[in-house]
């Protein structure tokens, strides 16, 4: 999914699919990671459960081609959601 980038200035606009990825990787994060991510950081543990649940959204294999069961995503892709995970 490349965004579209105006020639003349430069500036890009991430495309619908972009945006509404993104959206859904921020409600995970905060209906998921956000409420429990001190608990996790004192414990250095993350629950495997909470990472499994990003596979079924597309999260999870992102580099991965499509045929094989990944979302074939490309940088910008992984940049939104791994900012959104953050």
């Amino acid at each position: 999914m490349d965004a579209a980038v105006d020639a003349g200035t430069g500036q890009f606009e991430l495309t619908e699919q972009q945006r509404a990825m993104k959206e859904m990787a921020e409600a995970f994060a905060a209906d998921r990671v956000a409420p429990n991510a001190l608990d996790w950081d004192r414990a250095k543990h993350f629950p495997a459960d909470v990472i499994r649940e990003t596979g079924p959204l597309g999260l999870g294999g992102i580099y991965v081609r499509d045929d094989v069961g990944g979302s074939a995503l490309g940088r910008l892709d992984a940049v939104l959601i791994f900012e959104a995970l953050a």
